[in-house]
């Protein structure tokens, strides 16, 4: 293949890359004898003026930007039709690439790229300037171990590619912030997200959230808790799974106040204070946990609040022995249990149930009923208590809410010699939380429509408060986020407050030429949009199919699309009437029609053949009539006859 250069400068060499929106080729400048990446616009949007805002916008955006972790942007211009950015050509792979083959990395490794990335992103949120695309496809990393992020200021979202077509958004999809699911503005926190998402996959080599759809991982970004990243690498220390899921943060402002401060935190996690706040949090209705619980964030109220029920529990624990939940809780309950007598019943009770951390309020005194987090209200676990008959010789040690396991598992605190349990300790049930009357259980009404919410609603006597938002994810007329919460407890009859998607703000209009009329507008309505049928003649496309739109590429959601329809190879005759006949000869031909012959009449012949006809307002030398009617559609090269006033004939 010929090798191709535009405006004479800049060579297009070897294909490198391919995006919905460009191709990436590696070339050459001819000027500055270097290598450089060219980003060309794809041709079948360099007429749509929605896409070379975008594109010119990428440019003058990253070109804003000076950084040693972002690619220079040298150039941007076009040769005729073609649409181009010039690069810095960065001689290495992406960071996707090197997830699969070495993935997944240590600690070390993971930070030593994250601190790149942290710095890049942190100079461009100071520029005002938010990512919006930040995936491992987007971070490149040379021969040198230097990674450098690239399409800063594309500002594209979910709504710039096709959520089901492969390769496109299903790329993107994996790694966007819940409130840029819900439709909402992308903030810098947006971008710290999706960073804590790279880190999430250089960890482990997985992705937290996977479904069949594009739909259904970001449903999962909007409502369901990351699984542990521990499930995947046992080999990650627990503060640093701390720090993941704080950049997973449903919240916000939950998350790491910038990059540099979420990769501060993964450069010095070693150096994490003894006393570590460890939260789990139990999926309510719909919260689609998968596989262990995670870790909550450390420092920042946790991830998912208000999405499930929280207990907390604050231990100790030393950078050279790091606790592990499973070891730390179960010798937490061991050395509780053998306050209370029943070490065997409470190790049977905990292997039955599935809950989270002892609650410490609730271990103050001996005979005090061991609490723990029930996945749904109306669930019960049940939990071995020291019967009420025990009566020990001795006063019972206290436990407190903070007793330090020892480096062996021996709990601090251990009961006296003398102290005597019940011969014949019973199990009895802790209470089960149920809904006050006045209080109900919220449903989950999360991609329901509004009739169905309001159904779901009636049991609890809620009202719903519906606000349509347009969503890039979110199929129209389903409701894609709820507050309160599903699962938690709200007053009956108070209102829920839902979010119902209008569909994409922006609607991808596909390639429709050559198909049938009626199949293309069917195609575009089933997208919300209005459709106007104009006729045209075509040479090359078939009677009844579609030869083009107005606009392409995208429209406005529920705007109108002209789609012309070919009559075939036919012309449409030119309503000249009234115009000067020279004038009128003129345009009939350039139609594609054959004037045979234009014959003056005067005003007494035409007012034979119509009587209404008015001289003296008519202008003289107008062509009257002809022998075929304007505006219909004939074949190519028809003749014509007109005639036209001539004051001056007999």
């Amino acid at each position: 293949m010929q090798s191709r250069t535009l405006n004479g400068r800049y060579r297009l060499d070897q294909l490198i890359g391919e995006g919905g929106m460009a191709v990436v080729y590696r070339g050459y400048d001819l000027v500055l004898g270097r290598v450089v990446a060219i980003k060309l616009l794809r041709e079948q949007f360099g007429s749509d003026q929605n896409f070379l805002l975008r594109f010119n916008r990428e440019a003058q955006s990253a070109a804003r930007l000076t950084h040693p972790n972002i690619a220079n942007v040298y150039d941007v211009g076009h040769d005729r039709d073609t649409h181009y950015i010039v690069m810095e050509f960065v001689n290495g792979p992406n960071l996707k690439d090197l997830i699969r083959r070495q993935g997944p990395f240590s600690v070390d490794g993971a930070a030593f790229i994250l601190r790149q990335v942290g710095d890049a992103l942190d100079a461009a949120h100071r520029h005002g300037l938010v990512h919006r695309d930040v995936k491992p496809q987007n971070i490149l990393v040379d021969e040198n171990g230097q990674a450098k992020v690239v399409d800063f200021g594309i500002a594209k979202g979910l709504s710039d590619s096709n959520l089901t077509e492969a390769g496109t958004g299903m790329g993107t999809v994996h790694y966007v912030s819940p409130e840029q699911a819900r439709g909402e503005r992308a903030t810098p926190a947006s971008d710290i997200y999706s960073t804590g998402i790279v880190l999430y996959e250089m960890l482990t080599k997985q992705l937290p959230f996977d479904a069949d759809t594009p739909v259904g991982v970001a449903m999962q970004h909007v409502s369901a808790l990351p699984p542990s990243p521990r499930e995947f690498n046992p080999n990650i220390p627990p503060q640093v799974e701390d720090i993941v899921m704080r950049a997973l943060a449903k919240d916000p402002n939950d998350r790491y106040p910038t990059a540099s401060a979420l990769a501060a935190a993964l450069d010095h996690w070693e150096e994490a204070p003894n006393e570590v706040q460890s939260t789990r949090v139990l999926a309510g209705a719909g919260g689609g946990i998968r596989g262990a619980r995670p870790r909550g964030a450390a420092a920042a109220g946790g991830y998912g609040a208000g999405r499930g029920t929280t207990r907390t529990a604050t231990r100790p624990h030393s950078r050279e022995q790091p606790f592990r939940d499973d070891v730390g809780c179960v010798t937490w309950l061991i050395g509780s249990a053998i306050l209370i007598g029943l070490v065997g019943l409470v190790v049977l009770g905990f292997k039955l149930g599935d809950f989270s951390f002892l609650d410490p309020s609730g271990a103050g005194t001996a005979t005090s009923t061991a609490q723990v987090a029930s996945p749904a209200p109306s669930a019960t676990v049940p939990v071995a208590v020291k019967s009420p008959t025990a009566t020990p010789t001795t006063a019972t040690p206290t436990p407190t809410s903070n007793a330090t396991p020892t480096g062996t598992g021996t709990p601090a605190a251990s009961p006296t010699a003398t102290e005597t349990p019940s011969p014949t300790p019973t199990e009895t049930p802790s209470p089960t939380p149920s809904p006050t009357a006045a209080n109900a259980n919220v449903p989950n009404l999360i991609n329901s429509t509004l009739e169905q919410a309001q159904t779901a609603a009636l049991p609890g006597e809620f009202k719903i408060n519906a606000q349509q938002v347009y969503s890039d994810v979110f199929e129209a007329n389903k409701i894609f986020d709820q507050d309160p919460a599903p699962a938690t407890q709200a007053p009956r009859g108070s209102t829920i407050n839902v979010k119902i998607s209008l569909g994409p703000q922006f609607v991808t209009i596909p390639n429709l030429v050559g198909q049938p009329v009626a199949q293309a507008k069917s195609q575009l309505e089933s997208k919300g949009l209005t459709v106007k049928i104009v006729e045209q003649g075509s040479k090359t496309v078939p009677s009844g199919a579609v030869i083009g739109t107005d606009p392409s590429g995208q429209a406005q959601n529920g705007s109108t699309i002209t789609l012309f329809a070919s009559v075939g190879d036919q012309v449409q005759v030119p309503d000249v009437q009234g115009v000067p006949y020279p004038q009128g000869l003129t345009t009939l031909e350039n139609a594609g029609l054959v004037v045979t012959s234009h014959i003056p009449q005067s005003c007494a012949q035409i007012q034979a053949q119509n009587s209404s006809f008015n001289c003296s307002s008519f202008p003289n030398g107008g062509i009257v009539s002809g022998t075929l009617q304007w505006n219909s559609w004939v074949p190519r090269g028809s003749s014509i006859d007109v005639a036209y006033y001539d004051a001056s004939a007999q």
